[in-house]
């Protein structure tokens, strides 16, 4: 099929001028004539010419071939259809390496598309990468407030502590001045006890009527001392109860301490999870700028073929001298 450009009228009105100058019809002095159009296009409509003109018919070897100018006409007439039978080839040559060119050009399409699709997976992948660096700062920056509240949690435990020691010791103090004013009181029951015992002595020496007044008095050191022991009874259940108190509030610190612990230790497997997935987004990386590598090795490698043979196909286009 005859390409766009040169038309079939533009041909036959070329055939026309050569014939009525005396010139020979051929593709090469078609083209001078109309001085454009390419061999292909110009061979298809010269084919079509000569097919309605008849064929191989009007160039039959000439019968009077003494005649000089006759001869002259076989051998332009041969040299014609040589030359004509060289461009039909060329023509199949030409569509053959058109064909060649469309697929290099399909190829190196997709290898354009190829790359692009590369380039936006790698594009992709950096996004994902940027929002793992952020995901990875924000957990380092939360692992630094958790750190500095584990911190302010030891810092707090250890005045707790210190707080704990201070009570124990104050405790301990008072457990001491209780057994001291228990001894003490002892003491002066004891103390007490004899001197009514020595006045009780006396007083029974003395007036055997007394004896009522003395008991009285012991009652009275009796209920005085049942009445300290109860007091005392009641200082010590209450220091009791407050060391109860201090015990559950340091098994309640110690309890917040070990959930802190634990948190501390699951955030840091997270961030080991992290740098695995941020390990594994590098290796995605360096995979897609690996296929990228190669794809433009391929590209540049179906560029010079592209460009090789349009220079071949430019060396095969020029017409052959004759000799």
């Amino acid at each position: 099929m005859a390409r766009n450009g040169i038309r079939y009228d533009d041909v036959c009105r070329a055939v026309d001028s050569l014939q009525q100058r005396g010139d020979a019809v051929s593709v090469q002095k078609v083209r001078e004539f109309l001085g454009t159009g390419s061999y292909t296009t110009i061979s298809d409509h010269l084919r079509e010419w000569r097919l309605r003109q008849g064929g191989d018919a009007a160039h039959a070897i000439p019968r009077n071939l003494d005649r000089p100018e006759s001869l002259d006409a076989w051998v332009a007439d041969i040299w014609d259809k040589a030359q004509q039978a060289a461009y039909e080839k060329l023509a199949v040559y030409r569509q053959e390496a058109d064909e060649q060119i469309r697929e290099a050009d399909e190829a190196s399409h997709r290898a354009r598309r190829e790359c692009e699709d590369a380039e936006q997976r790698l594009e992709a992948l950096n996004e994902h990468m940027l929002r793992l660096q952020e995901r990875f700062e924000n957990k380092t920056t939360e692992a630094a407030h958790l750190q500095a509240e584990l911190q302010t949690l030891k810092s707090a435990q250890s005045q707790q502590q210190k707080r704990i020691n201070q009570l124990e010791q104050a405790c301990q103090r008072h457990q001491q001045s209780l057994e001291q004013s228990e001894k003490n009181h002892r003491e002066a029951t004891a103390k007490q006890q004899q001197a009514h015992q020595t006045k009780l002595a006396q007083e029974e020496k003395r007036h055997e009527s007394a004896e009522s007044r003395l008991m009285s008095l012991l009652d009275d050191a009796r209920q005085e001392r049942l009445k300290q022991e109860k007091q005392y009874e009641q200082r010590l259940a209450s220091l009791d109860q407050r060391c109860e108190r201090l015990q559950l509030d340091l098994n309640e610190q110690r309890r917040q301490y070990g959930q802190l612990q634990e948190s501390q230790r699951n955030e840091k497997a997270h961030m080991e999870q992290v740098e695995s997935e941020k390990r594994v987004s590098d290796d995605r990386l360096r995979t897609v700028q690996q296929e990228k590598q190669r794809l433009e090795s391929e590209l540049k490698n179906l560029r010079n073929a592209n460009r090789e043979l349009h220079e071949r196909l430019s060396r095969a286009a020029l017409p052959p001298t004759a000799s």
